[in-house]
């Protein structure tokens, strides 16, 4: 009945310590319209897109606008915005903030987590052209449902295993900010694959070792004559002759010469964290 009683009162102990603090995330604005250029209505419709990114994909996705940076870069004010207020999914912090700042017209997209892996270079180049000409004329809400209808081909491909990957052009007014490395998507060998690789290895070579040791009428012969009976086998003639062969060509892709993907320019915020980001003027 202690033993009992004691579980009961651990398992309210952890509820009590994790519960506020999924509530607390799942309860933050993922709309903050500092520089008040949408309406209520407006906010509420790219709220509820956010949410349902966020429900299907496990991806946080937070918009922001500001009046000024204040003298900050847009990547560190991306960065420690998204890291300080507790934003992102699972022990990652997957997710991703379109920041837009009217005084410096900047606009950066900071990438956390999986959303690295997800939005690459390339795609946060091609959702900031996306919403670009709505920007620039002064459509805000326009700009960020464009971005938001985006995302989900970028994330449902990376759930796929072929996330939508090319070559990023630089050139113009988009930049990657601090690049310090570019990292690819990979299948990483996890714990359990590792485990299950070397099982495999194992029972393989047990395996092997059994049939080896039932292999034991199997003797060292100093020649193929050995295998033949005597007198059984005569060559009268002897002829090589050629008879046919075979070539098989493979035509070489264009443009593939350093592996078809661009990857993701990373680097670290003041938190510690690793981000991902790309953005520009408007």
């Amino acid at each position: 009945m202690k033993r009992k009683l004691f579980a009961i009162l651990l398992c309210i102990v952890i509820l009590a310590a994790v519960v506020p603090g999924v509530l607390a995330a799942s309860d933050l604005p993922r709309v903050v319209d500092d520089a008040a250029l949408m309406s209520q209505s407006q906010r509420s419709a790219l709220e509820e897109k956010a949410a349902q990114l966020r429900n299907e994909y496990e991806m946080d996705v937070v918009i922001l606008t500001v009046d000024s940076l204040n003298g900050k870069r847009p990547q560190d004010y991306a960065d420690d915005y998204y890291d300080e207020n507790g934003y992102g999914c699972g022990d990652e912090y997957s997710g991703l903030l379109f920041l837009l700042a009217m005084e410096e017209r900047d606009w950066y997209i900071s990438t956390c987590g999986n959303a690295i892996y997800a939005l690459t270079d390339y795609g946060i180049q091609q959702v900031g052209e996306a919403a670009l000409p709505y920007l620039s004329s002064g459509e805000y809400y326009e700009a960020f449902t464009v971005f938001l209808d985006a995302l989900p081909a970028y994330f449902t491909a990376y759930q796929n295993g072929a996330p939508l990957d090319g070559y990023a052009d630089t050139s113009g007014d988009y930049y990657h900010g601090d690049q310090e490395d570019v990292v690819y998507y990979e299948e990483e060998v996890t714990p359990s694959l590792l485990l299950a690789l070397m099982t495999g290895v194992i029972v393989a070579g047990i395996v092997v070792l059994i049939m080896r040791l039932c292999m034991n009428t199997k003797r060292l012969q100093s020649g193929a004559s050995d295998y033949l009976k005597a007198g059984s086998f005569r060559i009268g003639r002897q002829q090589d002759l050629f008879l046919y062969s075979n070539v098989s060509k493979t035509r070489r892709p264009k443009g593939t010469d350093n592996g078809g993907g661009g990857g993701s320019s990373v680097h670290t915020s003041s938190s510690g964290r690793s981000h991902g980001g790309g953005g520009g003027k408007f």
